[in-house]
């Protein structure tokens, strides 16, 4: 079974706001909570986090096979939301594509449990394509490292 022969990401998982870069960028993401459920052939995993001091608070739940096949659907906002999952030996990674205000977004998250199994960090690298090249295409692409500690399973 997939789950227990990479780790189990399966639990509720709340981002720790102090060592998150995420929380600390220009436009901080408030508190965020992941909740995932795996099988030993799909991830679902439901996001809800605050973003840029707004009340209301950004939620999404993704559905993906973990063979690294695409699955495409509508997210809570509307968008059509590509993604994927595949293991790379231990570390779950996670792929989403979405048209945000006309340009596509892309996402390439690397999940990573803690030897003890009750942190995870999150390699993120966020990328918006939006067709400029040379020395502008810097600036379309932003990464850093969150963590997450383990709520209840």
């Amino acid at each position: 079974v997939a789950g227990q022969s990479h780790g189990d990401f399966s639990g509720t998982w709340m981002m720790d706001p102090a060592r998150s870069e995420s929380a600390h960028q220009d436009v901080p993401i408030g508190p965020s909570t992941l909740l995932i459920h795996m099988t030993a052939t799909e991830l679902t995993m439901e996001t809800t986090r605050s973003e840029g001091g707004k009340p209301a608070a950004f939620h999404e739940t993704l559905t993906l096979r973990l063979d690294g096949s695409d699955t495409t659907h509508a997210s809570d906002t509307d968008a059509t939301v590509t993604g994927k999952a595949h293991w790379d030996g231990a570390k779950l990674v996670v792929e989403t594509s979405r048209e945000i205000n006309g340009a596509t977004v892309t996402t390439l998250y690397v999940h990573k449990l803690s030897a003890n199994g009750l942190e995870m960090t999150i390699d993120k690298t966020l990328t918006v394509q939006h067709g400029y090249q040379g020395l502008l295409s810097a600036r379309n692409m932003g990464h850093g490292v969150d963590v997450f500690v383990r709520g209840a399973r």
